[in-house]
């Protein structure tokens, strides 16, 4: 089986999720804090985002501070710069990105685990050549665990 690198994504994650049917109301927040992100128990850097709301990893100077959300019993993650945008999942590659609460997507977290209720798999990237952020088990991608800060 060959393993393929995924094409990164066209557009903004905004252009991608337009049109999400949710529609739901935010909840009240926690404390707002960075994640730093881990391959195989290391650091590779923290949660960042591109100019299309993609994320990526990145230093910690420019991580994105997130504030979790439970609504219906369900986790949420919100932007802390931009209190309209929350952490969500894209389908086919199943990249990370923010968007607004109507393509807004659950997670759990289970230690320093943190898995998409949407794709069923736990945070993960390609490689640091490629530097996006996935929720995708499948293979090629190497699973990431997270630390809040």
């Amino acid at each position: 089986m060959t393993v393929v690198e995924p094409e990164a994504p066209a557009g903004s994650f905004a252009d991608l999720l337009e049109g999400t049917p949710e529609a739901l109301t935010a909840s009240a927040g926690g404390a707002s804090q960075k994640v730093e992100l881990f391959a195989q128990g290391a650091s590779i850097g923290y949660l960042g985002e591109d100019s299309g709301q993609w994320c990526i990893v990145t230093s910690s100077d420019a991580a994105i501070s997130v504030t979790p959300y439970v609504y219906g019993g369900v986790l949420y993650y919100r932007n802390a710069a931009d209190s309209s945008r929350y952490l969500s999942v894209s389908d086919g590659s199943h990249y990370v990105g923010f968007y607004n609460w109507i393509g807004a997507r659950g997670w759990t977290l289970n230690g320093n685990v943190l898995t998409s209720l949407y794709s069923n798999a736990q945070l993960s990237y390609w490689s640091s050549d490629n530097g996006y952020v996935y929720a995708n088990d499948s293979s090629g991608y190497t699973p990431l665990t997270v630390a809040f800060h």
